[in-house]
C-alpha cells in the first residue's frame, strides 16, 4: 500500500512542478510582451508627435523644409526630413507625380529596440475639386427648394437657404446658414456639414502666374478679343472679333492652355483636356459639352477648366444657339474678379434650365435667375451636377489652393537594427 501512495504523491509533485513551470514561463512571456508593446507604443507616439510639430511648421510657413532632429524627444531619438520636387534623394514612397504642389514628410523615432517610421504626403489641391466655392455670399441670393448640388461645397461667407435644397456632398463654411423669412427652411445635407470650418483663401496673383506662364510656353495665346469654338479632333475654330478673321487651330501637342488678355466667347464640343483662361471676362455663348460624355463613359478623358480673372457669364441668348430653351456646360468654372452668372438674369421670361456638369469657384456668388413664390420669374433654374472625375483629374495648370492638405499619413513600427547588424533590413514604407 505504501509504494503506490508514494508514487501518487510523487506524481502530484511532478504535476505541480510542471504547472508552476508553465505559469512562470507564461508570466515571463507576458512580461516580455508588455515591455515590447510599451516600446512599440512609445516609439509610435514619439514619431507622430514630432510629425505633428512638422505639420504645424508647414502650416505657418508653406516653404518650411528645415526638418528636425533631437536625440532626446519624449525619451526617443527622432528625425524629420521634408522632401519637395527639387530633392534628388527621395525615399521610397507611393507618390505618382512629383511637382511644385507636393511635399513628403518622413520621420523616424528610435526607442529601445523599436523604430517607428512615419510618412505624410501633402499636396496643394486644385480648386477644381470643388463643386461650389465662394469667398462671399450676397444676402439676397439663395439656394432654393429645387436646387440639387453634388460634390464638395464651401463658402467663406454665409449660405442663404430658401426652402429645402438638397446637398449631396459635404458642405462647409465658417458661419451657420441663414433661412429665407417667407419659407419653411429645411436644407438636406446628405453627406454632412461643418459650419465652423476654416476659411480657404482664393488663388493669389502669384498662383495665377503658373497658368499665365503655361499659356506662353506650350499653350495658345491671344492679345485680342476672340470667339472660340471647340471642334472634334483636338481643334478649335477661332474668330478675331476686331478683324473678323476666322481660322482653325490644332491643339494636338499643346499643353492644353488657351489664354487671352481680352474677352473670350466660348462654345462647342470639347475633345481633349483644356483650360481656357482670360485676364478679362469669359462669355459662354452656346452649349460647351464633352465629346465623350462621362455620364455615358466614366473613363472619358475630356476635361475643361474655364478661368477668368474677372467674370464668367452665360450670354443673354446662349440658350437659343442650338434652338432649345436650356443651356449645357461641362467644365470647372473659376471667376476670380467677381462671379459666375447669367447676363440679364432678372429681365424677360424664364429661359429654361442651366445644366452644369463640373463646378463653380468664384469670388462672390452671382445670380442666374429670379424666383417668386415657388416658381422661376426670369433667367434660369439650376441643375448643377458634380463631375466625380474632378476628385482625381485636374484641367491643365488649373489654380491650386495656397495651403497643403494631407493626402495620406502612414506610421509603422519595426524592430530596430543597430549599425553593423547583418540581420534583415527594416521594411521600407
Amino acid at each position: 500500500m505504501g509504494r503506490p501512495l508514494l508514487f501518487l504523491v510523487g506524481g502530484m509533485f511532478i504535476v505541480v512542478g510542471i504547472v508552476q513551470s508553465g505559469t512562470n514561463n507564461r508570466h515571463s512571456l507576458l512580461h516580455d510582451r508588455v515591455i515590447d508593446y510599451h516600446s512599440e507604443l512609445h516609439a509610435e507616439n514619439a514619431v507622430n508627435s514630432v510629425m505633428d510639430y512638422a505639420l504645424e511648421e508647414i502650416i505657418n510657413d508653406q516653404d518650411w523644409t528645415d526638418g528636425y532632429h533631437s536625440p532626446d524627444y519624449m525619451d526617443a531619438e527622432v528625425t524629420v526630413e521634408v522632401f519637395n520636387h527639387n530633392h534628388s534623394d527621395i525615399p521610397p514612397n507611393d507618390i505618382d507625380t512629383w511637382d511644385q504642389f507636393t511635399l513628403l514628410v518622413h520621420g523616424t523615432a528610435v526607442y529601445g529596440d523599436k523604430i517607428a517610421h512615419s510618412e505624410i504626403h501633402l499636396r496643394k489641391n486644385s480648386f477644381s475639386q470643388y463643386s461650389y466655392f465662394t469667398d462671399y455670399e450676397p444676402s439676397n441670393i439663395y439656394f432654393i427648394w429645387s436646387d440639387e448640388i453634388w460634390g464638395p461645397v464651401h463658402t467663406n461667407g454665409r449660405f442663404n437657404i430658401a426652402g429645402d435644397p438638397t446637398f449631396h456632398g459635404r458642405v462647409t463654411s465658417p458661419e451657420m446658414w441663414r433661412g429665407h423669412g417667407g419659407h419653411t427652411n429645411d436644407p438636406h445635407f446628405l453627406s454632412g456639414s461643418d459650419f465652423n470650418a476654416p476659411e480657404r483663401s482664393p488663388p493669389s496673383q502669384l498662383d495665377l502666374e503658373i497658368l499665365r506662364d503655361a499659356a506662353s510656353s506650350g499653350g495658345v495665346e491671344f492679345d485680342e478679343e476672340v470667339e472660340v469654338e471647340f471642334l472634334e479632333g483636338e481643334k478649335i475654330r477661332v474668330m478675331e472679333v476686331d478683324s473678323g478673321m476666322e481660322y482653325e487651330l490644332s491643339l494636338e501637342g499643346s499643353n492644353g492652355v488657351i489664354s487671352s488678355t481680352e474677352k473670350i466667347s466660348l462654345r462647342g464640343n470639347v475633345d481633349g483636356s483644356y483650360t481656357v483662361h482670360s485676364t478679362n471676362d469669359i462669355f459662354i455663348n452656346g452649349d460647351v459639352v464633352y465629346n465623350d460624355n462621362p455620364h455615358d463613359n466614366p473613363d472619358s478623358e475630356d476635361l475643361l477648366g474655364i478661368v477668368s480673372e474677372q467674370n464668367v457669364r452665360i450670354e443673354r441668348n446662349a440658350h437659343q444657339y442650338d434652338g432649345n430653351s436650356d443651356i449645357h456646360v461641362h467644365a470647372s468654372i473659376m471667376a476670380l474678379g467677381n462671379s459666375f452668372g447669367a447676363e440679364d438674369y432678372n429681365t424677360g421670361s424664364p429661359r429654361g434650365e442651366l445644366h452644369l456638369l463640373g463646378g463653380i469657384i468664384q469670388e462672390r456668388r452671382a445670380a442666374v435667375g429670379t424666383f417668386s413664390g415657388s416658381g422661376i420669374s426670369s433667367g434660369f433654374s439650376k441643375q448643377y451636377r458634380y463631375d466625380d472625375r474632378l476628385q482625381y483629374l485636374i484641367p491643365p495648370s488649373f489654380p491650386r489652393e495656397s495651403v497643403f492638405s494631407v493626402e495620406h499619413w502612414i506610421t509603422n513600427v519595426y524592430p530596430h537594427q543597430e549599425d553593423g547588424d547583418d540581420s534583415e533590413e527594416e521594411p521600407a514604407i
